[in-house]
């Protein structure tokens, strides 16, 4: 198809009138359809041809122990002496009693055949395999979030997920990459089992008292010793739950990682089922019991009180998010009531003028979003449908506001939030100082000003369609006056919000910890790997016919079209060499349907990924001082971290506002990339770092006694009577 046939096309899809759009009609969910699954595919498809190494990594460990434990060791040996061992382990580790029950469970396993047997040896030791990598990566882990805040407040919302999530949406990713059978099954599994454990020893290391630790440390023990000596001794009965809740968690996936191949008893019970195999299904799930009451029996220390097994693993299920409620002889603390009261510091004649300024630039930047931000095109919007990049001109002289789907779109809706938060905080703060919500505050409201200052600059620095040169014969989009007030309106509440945050008294619940933070450090390391991926991975990625509609595009896509058709016609021509013909024809026709991806940076496309590193550098500058590189008093830091948390975010809204501008018009086939939920991934991952010390401060307090502290109302009222007497 040449240049000239192409444009009446696209032309006709321009001049088409927009069907209405009716909300109520489901159908509109497709027109605003997320493609997270398409995210998904591209990164695993990158991952399956570009890290094959890195797979064979990962997969190492858990293929050795299962081959050398299980297959060659376990199911080989003599089942008297898988007995023997597991009854003397049961008598080191707990008693005689417990030994003893494990010696007989376990013979009665051997006795209903050596096919029952070979499955109940291999069972546990795929359940010895996922327990132990457990404990190998959970302890650890646990560890470091029970002394570094910043490490758990990262890890906390990743142990969510691996809760909340179903084991069926992760199950074929493993299978992707690792196949069928007992490596992959281990890893879902371990997935699914390993939070409880990482949750209670970092319960278990914090639950140690303060005052044991800083006496170690007054008698000169250095941190190793503390740790060791100290810490991991008295939180060993957290530790020993979570080896228990995990080992039964753990076996409660057996079913599951029967579906993914492994071997086992789940897979005589998953036969039993598919055959409907009644006898199979009563001695296979005899086994199964008694196995598992043998390794529960088996992980529980001394003192822990007899509870059924069936009734241990539903209180494992229903208490996997919160698994501290199963420490034994856990002690509530103490509530300690005072008969105080509290009065918040006032507002001084700084704080209000800074709060003033501040009020004012989000009420420009509010009212920005309703004058026009693009004269003649659209900006970001035209690269997910021609019809906004103004092609013959038919959009010129034509004006689109900052909330308009050619305008500023989701960047336009993203000021407009971020101004409306703003004021909301400045009216909060000023009308109940110390009692509005948390985050209508001095630092809630300098993180969305820096954000909102940071989306402006993104839409006005990225490139449109025609400086990307992904459509030369376009017109440039003219900036209205909605753009430059919404810069100056971000850059009044900039200035407005950071000055609040210098004059506002606020203090923290608790003292911060002395030294560098260098979890928090850490962190923001990886968040910026994370933008940097981000930035050089697709923004977008596009199957449409006419995605390109440079000359050269167009000449490439009219000689492929020719060559596809050679083909063809060689293929009818020549039968006896058509499976040749057939090939070529598969790979040209392959490249022809290929998306045509674009990164965060080159030129061929908007270059946002570029600017939200930008961001996220600066977050990684501001981020030492806020961990403390520098030293510095409380407060010092506290406003470093408001201002890294408002890059971060910046960063994130960049990706968020292209993403979801192209939900809301882009063509069905135009899709946004990986590299846009990397950028936004990462951008969340610098606010996440932040968040530790941001929630310990408020308002500042004045405590007192009621009967000697005066309320505002009281001073006011003892003025006026000393003014009129």
């Amino acid at each position: 198809m040449s240049a000239q046939n192409l444009a009446p096309s696209i032309l006709a899809q321009q001049d088409g009138a927009p069907a209405r759009i009716n909300i109520w009609d489901n159908a509109i969910l497709d027109e605003w359809r997320i493609p997270f699954g398409d995210w998904i595919e591209q990164a695993i498809d990158w991952v399956a041809v570009n890290l094959p190494t890195l797979l064979d990594i990962i997969r190492w460990p858990f293929d050795t122990m299962i081959r050398n434990l299980v297959r060659d060791f376990l199911v080989e040996i003599s089942w008297v002496w898988i007995v023997v061992a597991m009854a003397l382990i049961a008598w080191l580790t707990r008693n005689a009693k417990v030994a003893a029950f494990v010696a007989v469970a376990l013979t009665i396993c051997g006795l209903l055949g050596d096919g029952y047997w070979k499955e109940t040896a291999a069972t546990i030791g795929f359940i010895g395999v996922a327990v132990i990598l457990c404990v190998v990566i959970g302890i650890p882990v646990g560890i470091a979030c029970g002394r570094v805040d910043s490490i758990w407040q990262v890890t906390r919302p990743i142990l969510d997920a691996m809760q909340v999530v179903h084991s069926f949406v992760y199950m074929l990713p493993f299978i992707w990459f690792f196949d069928l059978g007992e490596v992959s099954a281990t890893m879902v599994t371990m997935v699914f089992a390993l939070p409880p454990l990482i949750r209670l020893t970092n319960l278990g290391i914090r639950q140690v008292p303060a005052d044991v630790v800083e006496a170690s440390r007054a008698y000169g023990a250095s941190e190793f010793r503390v740790l060791f000596d100290v810490q991991i001794p008295l939180a060993r009965p957290a530790i020993m739950t979570g080896i228990n809740q995990t080992l039964l968690l753990a076996i409660s996936m057996l079913g599951i990682a029967a579906i993914m191949g492994a071997a086992g008893l789940g897979r005589l019970l998953f036969r039993a089922i598919n055959n409907q195999n009644a006898a199979l299904a009563a001695s296979a799930g005899l086994a199964f019991f008694l196995v598992a009451v043998v390794l529960d029996r088996m992980s529980q220390r001394e003192g822990t009180e007899s509870t059924h097994f069936l009734k241990r693993i539903h209180l494992a299920w229903k208490h996997r998010r919160d698994p501290e409620v199963l420490i034994p002889d856990a002690e509530e603390s103490a509530v300690v009531k005072h008969d105080e009261i509290e009065v918040f510091a006032p507002i001084s004649p700084r704080e209000r003028l800074a709060m003033g300024l501040s009020l004012i630039g989000a009420a420009v930047a509010v009212v920005s979003t309703l004058l026009p931000w693009s004269i003649d095109a659209g900006k970001m919007s035209a690269f997910g449908r021609w019809s906004d990049a103004s092609l013959e001109g038919q959009l010129t002289g034509q004006s689109f506001g900052g909330l308009d789907p050619t305008g500023g779109s989701w960047f336009g809706i993203v000021v407009l939030g971020l101004g409306a938060f703003v004021i909301l905080a400045v009216i909060g703060a000023w009308a109940r100082p110390g009692r509005a919500p948390r985050w209508l505050a001095a630092d809630g409201a300098a993180i969305a000003g820096i954000c909102l200052l940071i989306v402006t600059c993104a839409h006005f620095l990225g490139q449109s369609v025609r400086e990307a040169r992904v459509a030369p014969d376009a017109v440039d989009p003219a900036l209205g006056a909605g753009m430059y007030l919404a810069i100056a309106g971000g850059l009044i509440a900039l200035i407005g919000t950071v000055l609040w945050l210098r004059a506002a008294d606020h203090s923290p619940l608790h003292p911060l910890p002395t030294g560098i933070a260098w979890g928090r450090l850490i962190g923001l390391g990886i968040a910026v790997l994370v933008l940097v991926l981000g930035m050089f991975s697709a923004w977008s990625a596009d199957s449409r016919p006419d995605r390109a509609l440079t000359p050269e595009a167009l000449a490439e896509a009219e000689a492929r079209a020719l060559r596809i058709e050679e083909l063809k016609r060689l293929s009818e021509e020549d039968p006896a060499n058509n499976a040749v013909y057939a090939a070529d024809l598969l790979v040209e026709t392959a490249i022809a349907r290929k998306p045509s991806t674009t990164d965060g940076i080159s030129t061929g496309g908007s270059q946002l990924g570029l600017w939200a590193l930008v961001a996220g550098l600066l977050a990684l500058v501001t981020g030492l001082p806020a961990a403390g590189v520098f030293g510095g008093s409380e407060q010092r830091r506290w406003r470093w971290n408001a201002a890294t948390a408002g890059l971060g975010l910046g960063a994130a809204s960049i990706a968020f506002a292209w993403i979801f501008t192209h939900v809301r018009s882009g063509d069905p086939q135009f899709l946004t990339g990986i590299g846009a939920f990397l950028t936004m991934l990462g951008g969340l991952i610098v606010l996440a770092s932040t968040m530790s010390v941001l929630k310990e401060f408020r308002r500042a307090k004045v405590y007192g006694n009621p009967l000697d502290v005066e309320t505002e109302a009281d001073a006011t009222t003892k003025v006026a009577a000393g003014a009129s007497m």
